[in-house]
């Protein structure tokens, strides 16, 4: 769940643009880095193919938890049944999603959309970051200048300090003020 924890971040940070790859060749197009160099549209593939064969086993995981939550899309991305705040404030789920949390791939690259965020949410990451750190979450992430966490960043979000940070904090970017781990 940690990665998702920074998924939600981002998705709190950036609730009008859809989320989804980052990087992009020319017309926005993903960049995969391959043996020689050159990005291939069959590195692409192999890449997004993984990663959604990946979420399908986690979609597997949560149905048999009782969780209602979408096949995976193009992306990969999954929606779940419901409002999110009636979810995060739902024990079931919290429970449902600390067992499927060691199958939960990382998002590749490739496959993360971003949009550039405004001076504005770039601040309110800065703020959420610092705000972590200093209730409970030390080792909680800065985001970058595009105001993006990165991805490949884990933290001790588990702990009874990081939790409590969340609720703490999650009022900054317009989150609940509810315990729980966070949804990708």
């Amino acid at each position: 769940m940690r990665r998702c924890a920074l998924v939600s971040v981002l998705a709190a940070l950036t609730i009008g643009p859809a989320i989804g790859g980052c990087g992009g060749g020319p017309a926005g197009e993903p960049r995969v880095a391959t043996a020689g160099g050159t990005p291939t549209a069959t590195a692409n593939a192999d890449v997004r193919t993984a990663y959604i064969e990946a979420m399908r086993k986690v979609v597997a995981c949560l149905r048999a938890q009782g969780v209602k939550v979408s096949d995976p899309d193009a992306k990969g991305r999954i929606t779940f049944e419901g409002d999110n705040r009636t979810l995060k404030q739902d024990p079931a789920f919290a429970e449902a999603q600390m067992r499927c949390r060691d199958i939960w791939p990382t998002v590749p690259e490739e496959l993360v959309d971003k949009p550039p965020m405004t001076p504005e949410q770039i601040e309110t990451a800065r703020q959420y970051a610092k705000c972590m750190r200093a209730n409970g979450a030390p080792d909680f992430p800065d985001p970058g200048p595009d105001g993006y966490y990165p991805t490949n960043v884990t933290w001790a979000q588990d702990t009874p300090g990081a939790m409590q940070a969340g609720v703490t904090c999650g009022p900054i970017i317009g989150a609940p003020a509810s315990p729980g781990p966070a949804q990708g």
